[in-house]
């Protein structure tokens, strides 16, 4: 995901209906943005070698119907575009008489939004940890009006204390969770239980291949020096994260999560690192698998945002302000495992066991900190490619 997992299991026989690309469009590059740039540049080029596996860009809604009487909003491509379009989509058309269009994007929602020359594709996207803070420095979004968005004030308090609600809000995200096979006789719990025994002496693990910082946070979330992820907060301690994802079995990189279920089909892993959002609903598909969720874990939340341009300011935020409903949210985790941010939300099935409802609970997951990661970008992500060539 070329921003965060929110990165879903594929899709097939769709056609993009957006650009894709890595780059910068030419001459717009700004000198503030120029360091952002060249690691969004490298982010890109992970996050575009997976499109094909993760999803396409697909538009749900009528090509013929007037642009005057739509909502367009971006969501991420693969099956979070089919869980929005099967259970939100049609709650906010019956509630609000408006038209969603839906636009399914991944390394590309950025930069269509640049290159839009102030035309924008989206009045509405998601935007995961990383493109939220690439956004806003970029200025691609609208400050958000919290008259207009009067839910936000229902939100569990952690998630609007990480990240700044000034041009999105937080609505939904994944922790990241162990899937293993039942009959190792060994039940991983922890992050630190990759490295133990059983594990190093099973067939071996598979971990996220573009998006190294869930991995990486989770090496650091099994370590003790620091609380929950900070030894990644620490410069001191970098090389000892790395280290400690280097002892990891890894035996299977996976660009999608139809490469995770391949890789236990094969039997080339017995244990992985991959989304709650991506396992919880699918793992019935799977013999002879089963998942655990970390007391303590890292993970992806969206912000949802305003495109900056966009002739639907309002309808924008009332749409936001849907997103933010307990109702909308109870509604939406009958078809997607998420983790969702209203604190009066309920959650179906079992989840709310297994996924944080208060902000105690959402304090026991590392979510990135670009405001920190983004002077070491290209250093860890140089040195995550090396672990896995010489892997």
């Amino acid at each position: 995901m070329a921003a965060d997992p929110a990165r879903v299991a594929e899709t097939s026989g769709c056609e993009s209906n957006h650009e894709s690309s890595t780059g910068v469009e030419p001459g717009t590059e700004t000198e503030s943005s120029r360091s952002l740039s060249r690691r969004r540049a490298l982010s890109g080029v992970a996050a575009g070698s997976m499109t094909a596996l993760a999803g396409c860009a697909k538009i749900f809604g009528s090509d013929t119907t007037s642009s005057d009487d739509v909502l367009d909003v971006c969501v991420w491509s693969g099956n979070y575009y089919d869980r929005f379009e099967e259970s939100v989509v049609p709650l906010y058309e019956d509630e609000y008489g408006v038209d969603v269009r839906l636009h399914g994007g991944w390394n590309d929602i950025l930069v269509d939004i640049r290159q839009s020359s102030g035309e924008p594709p989206y009045d509405v996207t998601v935007a995961d940890g990383y493109f939220y803070h690439v956004g806003r420095q970029e200025g691609l979004f609208e400050p958000v009006r919290t008259d207009n968005v009067p839910n936000l004030d229902g939100a569990i308090d952690h998630y609007t204390e990480i990240r700044t609600t000034e041009y999105g809000v937080p609505v939904d995200g994944a922790p990241c969770n162990i899937i293993y096979r039942e009959d190792m006789d060994f039940e991983p719990e922890t992050w630190a239980d990759l490295g133990a025994d059983p594990v190093d002496n099973s067939t071996g693990i598979g971990i996220d291949t573009g998006f190294w910082w869930f991995p990486v946070h989770a090496a650091a979330v099994g370590m003790d020096d620091r609380e929950l992820a900070g030894e990644l907060y620490e410069e001191s301690l970098h090389d000892s994260v790395f280290d400690q994802l280097r002892s990891w079995n890894i035996n299977s990189w996976a660009s999608s999560g139809q490469d995770i279920w391949q890789a236990f089909d094969d039997g080339t892993i017995d244990v992985a690192q991959w989304y709650f959002e991506q396992t919880a609903y699918d793992i019935d598909d799977h013999d002879g698998l089963t998942h655990t969720l970390p007391e303590e874990t890292t993970g992806y939340l969206n912000n949802w945002c305003v495109v900056n341009g966009t002739e639907r300011r309002d309808q924008a935020e009332e749409f936001l302000d849907f997103l933010l409903s307990a109702e909308t949210q109870t509604t939406w985790s009958e078809s997607s495992p998420a983790l969702f941010c209203n604190a009066e939300m309920e959650y179906a099935n079992d989840l709310g066991e297994q996924l944080p409802t208060t902000g105690e609970e959402a304090r026991q997951i590392a979510f990135p900190d670009w405001g920190y990661l983004e002077d070491y970008y290209e250093a860890f992500d140089e040195e995550y490619s090396a672990i896995r060539t010489n892997n």
